[in-house]
């Protein structure tokens, strides 16, 4: 394991000045690069019209019968897309109040979150931590790689407090395609509006 987090950190820190940079200079309009792709991007309304956040229109909702696979405890997501070979998802959650924290901000939330997870996943290898900025919102994201049975994962975990309301959200795709998604996935991050802000034309 040793190794593997060694050959994981390295690889991501040469590719991590290059891919931030790229992603810098490309605004996000009506469309997002995925890789090599250009994909529409659509409003996706959340929560009863709590806030909203532009997504790419390959990613829709699950279908019912893999949610219940996929997903079998009832605590699930309350919202779950992913793409036509289920190979890249997102979900949203929100967080009860009593655990929302009234006066905590998103960062210091998630850095609680993330301690937590290094201590019941001691396999999992975290990376960067950070946060982007959607209007007046902030938006505290962390990533890190993940190990099932068969496959290694690629997750990113988001949280941010539109109002009331804590809104935890996770990402995740094959790991070999995290340096396609991840660059996509913080750009789609400062696309989130809560109900006051609205879509600005500028993003």
């Amino acid at each position: 394991m040793q190794e593997t987090e060694y050959m994981d950190r390295l690889i991501l820190a040469l590719r991590k000045k290059y891919k931030e940079g790229q992603s810098a200079q490309d605004a996000i309009g009506e469309n997002i690069s995925i890789g090599m792709h250009k994909v529409a991007l659509y409003k996706e309304s959340l929560f009863n019209g709590i806030c909203s956040i532009l997504l790419p229109e390959n990613l829709r909702d699950m279908p019912y019968p893999e949610v219940i696979i996929k997903y079998p405890d009832i605590n699930r997501p309350q919202v779950i897309k992913t793409n036509q070979n289920g190979n890249a998802s997102i979900t949203f959650s929100t967080l009860p109040i009593e655990n929302a924290g009234s006066n905590e901000g998103a960062l210091e939330k998630l850095k609680k979150i993330r301690c937590d997870m290094k201590k019941v996943w001691k396999q999992n290898v975290f990376y960067d931590m950070g946060d982007v900025q959607a209007q007046e919102l902030t938006v505290a994201w962390m990533d890190f790689r993940a190990f099932t049975l068969t496959e290694s994962l690629y997750c990113m975990i988001f949280i941010f407090k539109p109002e009331e309301e804590m809104i935890l959200g996770n990402f995740h795709c094959g790991f070999s395609e995290y340096d396609i998604w991840k660059p996509a996935v913080l750009k789609l991050l400062t696309t989130i509006r809560t109900k006051g802000q609205g879509l600005s034309e500028k993003r």
